[in-house]
């Protein structure tokens, strides 16, 4: 099993997560403990990823760019010069979900790889 912790977006990410949070089951498993909550073995309605957004080296991007080419449950996307970049370089995050995990696997790399070729 491999987590990537939120960090800062941990509550958004938890209620995504049916309310599981990640963090503490992360630690938890290091630690070799037993998860407290039981967790519920059903498949999920959906699925959902979590993407972080940069400028791309070459060219410029808007959120309405996002928009135009992908669904989102939700988008936030800065393109201006002045928004400060946070970590990994991020200045927005998208949120994406689908009933097919295959599908949302392939809906996140074409995000990823738009985001990194201005859309190209």
């Amino acid at each position: 099993m491999r987590l990537r912790l939120p960090g800062a977006l941990s509550p958004q990410v938890n209620k995504l997560t049916s309310g599981v949070d990640l963090f503490d089951v992360e630690i938890s498993l290091a630690l070799g403990e037993e998860v407290i909550r039981p967790l519920d073995s059903g498949a999920p309605d959906r699925f959902y990823g979590y993407i972080l957004l940069r400028r791309p080296k070459r060219g410029n991007l808007t959120q309405r760019d996002f928009e135009r080419h992908f669904s989102f449950d939700e988008i936030r996307y800065s393109s201006s010069p002045d928004t400060p970049a946070g970590p990994y370089g991020r200045v927005g995050q998208a949120i994406v979900s689908d009933e097919d995990e295959l599908k949302l696997q392939r809906t996140i790399e074409d995000i990823v790889r738009s985001n990194e070729t201005a859309g190209g």
